[in-house]
């Protein structure tokens, strides 16, 4: 069974391939929602405030782009691949309790 696992660095990187105007890591604002396995990442660039959220549902892992700019606002939702998450380092294996 895998898990999604991410730090500011892992998941900054995914960022960066996605949005490539990201700003350096230390002006981007991580967020580890409590009690979860979520997480947010806070940005602005180009003139957009990005908020973006990594998240699972139903299994599968969601990477989700709240943006606005002014009065425009949207919602942007990517599956990023097993392969890239593999590639970034955000998940891991955890052993199942088959008897």
């Amino acid at each position: 069974m895998l898990r999604l696992t991410a730090n500011k660095s892992k998941f900054y990187a995914l960022a960066k391939d996605y949005w490539p105007e990201i700003p350096p890591r230390k002006q981007v604002e991580f967020i580890k929602y409590p009690r979860r396995r979520d997480y947010g990442l806070v940005f602005q660039a180009g003139g957009y405030y990005h908020r973006l959220f990594l998240g699972t549902c139903a299994g599968k892992v969601y990477l989700t782009d709240e943006w606005r700019d002014g009065d425009v606002s949207s919602r942007e939702v990517h599956t990023p691949s097993l392969n890239e998450l593999r590639q970034y380092g955000l998940v891991e294996e955890v052993p199942t309790n088959d008897r």
